[in-house]
């Protein structure tokens, strides 16, 4: 019997899914702009739309967001 248990879908097997969902986001810039923010990323060891979530600091505008909408209730 040469029967091999490794490799091919598993049950429970792969990246399990994460809570935040995801939308793509198209933007259009200059080549020249597109290259140089792509250079700047990747000096930062980072993809473009985490430089460009971070650099906007998007994660505190969300914050900021919700507890308006908690204090207007």
């Amino acid at each position: 019997m040469n029967e091999r248990n490794w490799g091919g879908k598993r049950r429970g097997a792969g990246r399990k899914k994460g809570n935040v969902k995801y939308k793509t986001f198209s933007v259009v810039l200059p080549e020249e702009e597109a290259a140089l923010l792509k250079r700047i990323a990747e000096r930062q060891n980072k993809t473009v739309s985490r430089f460009i979530r971070e650099y906007l600091q998007l994660d505190v505008a969300a914050e900021i967001e919700k507890n308006a909408e908690k204090m207007e209730r």
